[in-house]
């Protein structure tokens, strides 16, 4: 059985490796409807229902090609930890990453997977030409699919093999990391947008606090990485949690605790290993990019519903914004977006904490990040995303028997 990172996501059904492209391109003809996985670090249910599965970890295609003019082709299903390596072995990197490496970078490109940094764009912007297996088999390429429906696609349009991106020459960052408070953290944010290459915050529920997160280029000498203490500051968030059902004092107690234990961090390093970081306790997520002047009015609600009402919430809130692009289903498409993620614990039920806030999200105009949870259909996404329709006419075109879809991405892309 397959199952996501996050194991609230599970199918049951056949899983073919094919290794070479030829056994790919024939378990496509020959398949009435399948879905491609990655790493399994959605948590949207579109690979549910498929009749057919396929993992590309196998396929024998160079990890990373000749680099020429800022451009390399690479293999579409490796995993960005494994591509940014192989990069700096030729003196490049990524531009910019999330705080997550795990994923393909097909599934990153095709959900518009994004880090953080007001110039910055999302990894699908800097794609800029492909390789896929059409629904017949046939290998397809910018000239027959649009680069801006070809940049961000849910795997609807063909199977992703190859990838030619943007690159950089291979850069370090400066980590810096400090608390502020919660209400300096919103006064100041695109003020820190603006004068910083990379900025996120995380809101620590129930603490007035906030993390701050500033990455600049550096030419100073790398030092030593510090320990990761994520893990053990959730981990003391959920005992704080779980004590503050026996008694509120004591919850806040442990939280001052916390907060008190928090150490600022000055660390250079090597860019990929700076801005990413593993993740060990697992998690579901919700995140919706909102324009950038709406921004601070739904996050003062956010945090203010959090706190009133739902009492059993401990993952920080995470803030972040994003460069715009031109790609059809890019949340960024028109302009720059502040996105905003929640979370709960992966084997804790979401739906009260989600469903109160995606509606101040969907009412100021938020988009939903592709692989995260949202309960959004047809006809909004329509409304949001104004090259949807065109997109949706194209995968008709291109897939007219619904081969790459499913139950869960009918209800996105049919009306």
């Amino acid at each position: 059985m397959w199952t996501n990172w996050a194991g609230n996501q599970s199918a049951s059904t056949k899983l073919t490796r094919p290794a070479t492209l030829t056994t790919l391109q024939s378990a496509v003809s020959e398949s009435q409807n399948l879905r491609v996985v990655g790493a399994g670090h959605s948590f949207t249910p579109i690979v549910a229902g498929a009749d057919r599965i396929l993992d590309l970890s196998n396929l024998q295609i160079p990890t990373v090609g000749p680099i020429e003019g800022g451009q390399v082709w690479v293999n579409a299903n490796a995993r960005l930890r494994d591509l940014s390596p192989a990069l700096a072995q030729h003196g490049f990197a990524f531009r910019n990453l999330g705080d997550i490496n795990a994923q393909s970078l097909a599934g990153a490109v095709s959900t518009a997977t994004h880090g953080t940094g007001q110039e910055l764009p999302s990894i699908a912007a800097e794609l800029t030409a492909a390789k896929l297996v059409g629904a017949a088999g046939d290998v397809l390429t910018i000239s027959d699919i649009p680069l801006d429906m070809a940049q961000v696609t849910l795997g609807l349009l063909g199977v992703l093999t190859e990838a030619c991106i943007k690159v950089v020459p291979k850069y370090n960052l400066r980590r810096q990391v400090r608390l502020a408070a919660l209400q300096d953290s919103l006064d100041m944010m695109h003020q820190n947008w603006a004068e910083n290459r990379n900025f996120e915050f995380f809101y620590i529920p129930f603490t007035g606090a906030t993390v701050e997160i500033r990455h600049a280029l550096s030419d100073a000498p790398e030092t030593n990485a510090p320990r990761d203490l994520d893990m053990i500051a959730i981990k003391v968030l959920r005992l704080a949690r779980n004590a503050g059902r026996l008694s509120p004092r004591l919850r806040a107690m442990l939280l001052k605790l916390l907060i008190l234990a928090q150490s600022e961090e000055d660390y250079v390093g090597e860019s990929w290993r700076v801005l990413c970081s593993d993740r060990h306790v697992r998690f579901k997520e919700m995140e919706y990019h909102l324009p950038p002047d709406a921004a601070g009015d739904v996050l003062a609600e956010v945090f203010r519903l959090l706190e009133r009402d739902h009492k059993d919430i401990y993952f920080p809130v995470e803030v972040r914004q994003t460069a715009g692009d031109t790609a059809c289903l890019s949340p960024f498409q028109g302009g720059p977006r502040i996105s905003v993620a929640i979370h709960t614990d992966a084997h804790e039920d979401h739906r009260k904490y989600f469903n109160s806030m995606e509606p101040l999200f969907v009412e100021a105009g938020g988009r939903p990040h592709w692989g995260k949870m949202h309960s959004l259909t047809y006809s909004d996404l329509s409304r949001l995303y104004p090259d949807f329709d065109r997109f949706c006419a194209a995968r008709e075109r291109l897939d007219p028997t619904g081969k790459f879809l499913t139950p869960a991405l009918s209800r996105l892309f049919q009306p």
